[in-house]
């Protein structure tokens, strides 16, 4: 007999939630205590933590350890800090694989490399969403987790996704406000952030570009503007770069194979390429090695660049202190 056909309904409850379920939810489809025992001593279930059981051979991926983490303890929790993060696929946390829960006060969850950061208590109802079929944070309230217990560089990069997406920064704000007033502490920088972000400035396409930026920081570098459009003298678009000194007419590019690979798209940067220096642009491109472990390499190349580029147009740049 197969495991799907000896669970019967609720092996089908357990294949959308991960291989997972808890004994009161069998009850739900009459699978009882002794119908359970028989089960797991014939090898079909297993019971990691108690009251929670997992289909033998259903694969053990990252969700099924979430959603098991999250069933554990007596009473439900829900992901949070880098696990929601995860689940709402924020860039950066793709392939994380921490386990963070947040469950009522009291709760433990006895299981290996899972943490128990925060008490559920501290979660307005309005801040729980399903993501997967797994209880979560939502994204807003996640984005404040990050910054109040990651840091504010983790945040910053989860914010700048949220902002892409085009979430609502007000309701962001909202939920900031509403968590500092609670916790009173570590949501000050969020809060910051937030108010300069009212601006209309160009959130950045990837936070690769936020390297890139960091290692531009130089007063040789003036005007360095993020999400530049580049028009032709009729006003017309051309193209957009990721960072740009108009002063000098000199484009950066973040580089990533992902986004600049392939002939499709190298054909398609070929022709922005030369659209752009039609206009008079120069266009350069940094790598993320380059960026990541050469900053001031690339930092002082571009600084000559510019240089170069102010003498060839004789622009007079502001003198550098």
């Amino acid at each position: 007999m197969t495991r799907s056909v000896a669970l019967g309904a609720v092996g089908e409850f357990a294949a959308a939630h991960h291989g997972a379920f808890t004994r009161s939810q069998a009850a739900e489809f009459d699978l009882h205590r002794g119908p359970i025992a028989r089960l797991k001593a014939r090898g079909v279930l297993a019971e990691p933590v108690p009251n929670v059981l997992v289909v033998v051979g259903a694969p053990p991926t990252w969700q099924q350890r979430l959603f098991i983490a999250t069933l554990a303890g007596g009473a439900p929790g829900i992901a949070c800090g880098p696990s929601a993060a995860r689940l709402h696929r924020f860039d950066g946390f793709e392939v994380d694989q921490r386990v963070n829960v947040a469950k009522p006060p009291g709760g433990r969850v006895l299981l290996k490399h899972v943490q128990v950061s925060q008490t559920l208590a501290s979660y307005a109802r309005r801040d729980i969403i399903q993501i997967d079929g797994i209880r979560s944070a939502s994204a807003a309230r996640t984005v404040c987790d990050l910054y109040n217990f990651q840091g504010p560089a983790v945040g910053e990069r989860a914010l700048d996704d949220f902002q892409r997406r085009g979430m609502s920064l007000a309701w962001l704000n909202d939920v900031t406000n509403r968590v500092q007033q609670d916790k009173g502490r570590g949501l000050t920088r969020l809060l910051t952030e937030l108010e300069v972000r009212r601006s209309p400035t160009p959130v950045r396409d990837s936070w690769f570009e936020k390297l890139v930026e960091q290692c531009l920081q130089s007063v040789r570098i003036p005007g360095l503007v993020r999400q530049h459009t580049i028009r032709d003298s009729r006003g017309r678009f051309v193209a957009r770069v990721d960072l740009a000194v108009p002063a000098v007419r000199l484009g950066i590019e973040a580089h990533s194979k992902r986004f600049h690979s392939g002939p499709r798209q190298e054909a398609l940067d070929q022709r922005r390429d030369n659209a752009v220096a039609l206009q008079g642009w120069e266009l350069i491109y940094v790598g993320y090695d380059d960026a990541k472990r050469t900053p001031r390499q690339v930092r002082e190349y571009i600084e000559l660049l510019v240089k170069r580029r102010a003498l060839d147009l004789g622009v007079v740049l502001p003198l550098a202190s």
